[in-house]
């Protein structure tokens, strides 16, 4: 931590430029959220790892373990990029700006999709379970409105702030390390480069997908497929959405058009799955099957009206590709524009 800070403190007393009061305040952010997921995670995988439950709690199935492992092992690396990703911003690294952009995006679908399920999910009160205190449904649901709330604020805060013209100069190449002789290559517009990646990184469903205990279906049009079927269509959708995102970053125009393709077939899908008259048999018979496949019981899950709401999160989930066709529309002429150049 003090080489940390040592670092931090070298950086801005250097003569490059500093950053703004903003940066320095999202950079600041950054390492105190990274450190306080990175010691919750550590904490969390040491008590998977070494600690054992009291004989009289349910058993838990032996997968549960493993994804709680693997999940704090992801978590604990992400939080320490999110360091890395702090101390760009403090040296002014573009990269560092685009980084921040992708986890604000990570943060505001995140609070986006969480905020609803603090608002309607039903907690028990203390009447119907008697061992839990008075006022524990209210703290319960302002707990959850707090870790949803927060990562939504500081999402909106730097998407805002990472794509101000003042913000962007600051990280913009110095005009004298740039030689003007040459030509200059043409750049992929920011967003569409950030949802480049996003596309690309759906290839990691493909190697977890093989390692699942359960048959996880694939849901289009108001309809279950399950294996083979439901495999041969999330493996064709990750591989064409990585296709996709490559295809943007080469900034070819046929991705543009498949990749606006795409969330409109998504969307279409959406719509139908959610005012299908089916739906609630269709999520409970999915449900179940997930339950019976890590040998839970079959209420486990009741008191907390998870497939009550389903219906509202699909609604809010349906947001996500009307603003990427939103937002690859608004850049189309830009990215057009790069393409054409990068063939000249």
């Amino acid at each position: 931590m003090a080489a940390l800070l040592e670092m931090i403190y070298t950086s801005l007393m250097s003569s490059h430029p500093r950053p703004s009061a903003s940066v320095l305040a999202a950079g600041v952010i950054a390492i105190l959220g990274s450190l306080l997921v990175l010691a919750g995670t550590g904490i969390s995988l040491f008590t998977l790892l070494l600690v054992k439950l009291p004989a009289t709690l349910p058993e838990q199935p032996a997968f549960a373990k493993t994804v709680g492992i693997v999940t704090m092992a992801v978590a604990m690396a992400c939080s320490i990029f999110g360091i890395a990703t702090a101390i760009g911003l403090f040296l002014l690294r573009n990269w560092a700006r685009l980084s921040a952009i992708v986890w604000a995006g990570i943060c505001f679908c995140f609070g986006l999709i969480g905020i609803p399920v603090a608002l309607f999910i039903s907690i028990p009160t203390s009447s119907a379970s008697p061992g839990l205190p008075a006022n524990f449904a209210l703290s319960f649901r302002l707990i959850l409105l707090a870790v949803y709330g927060v990562p939504l604020a500081v999402g909106i805060w730097w998407l805002i702030l990472f794509n101000r013209k003042a913000v962007k100069e600051q990280f913009a190449v110095a005009p004298s390390s740039v030689d003007l002789s040459l030509p200059q290559t043409p750049r992929c517009p920011t967003p569409v480069t950030v949802l480049a990646w996003f596309f690309i990184t759906s290839l990691a469903n493909l190697a977890v997908l093989p390692f699942l205990p359960f048959k996880f279906p694939a849901l289009m049009f108001g309809r279950l497929f399950y294996p083979p079927a439901g495999t041969i269509i999330l493996v064709v959708s990750c591989a064409l959405v990585t296709i996709v995102g490559i295809g943007l970053l080469k900034l070819k125009p046929w991705s543009y058009s498949l990749s606006i393709g795409l969330q409109l077939v998504w969307l279409a899908s959406g719509i139908i799955t959610v005012l299908n008259p089916n739906f609630d048999s269709l999520m409970n018979s999915m449900m179940a099957g997930i339950y019976s496949e890590f040998h839970l019981p079959a209420g486990v899950y009741a008191p907390m009206d998870i497939l009550q709401h389903m219906r509202l999160f699909m609604y809010i989930g349906l947001l996500i590709p009307i603003a990427i066709v939103g937002m690859l529309f608004y850049y189309r002429e830009r990215f057009l524009e790069a393409s054409a150049a990068a063939k000249s």
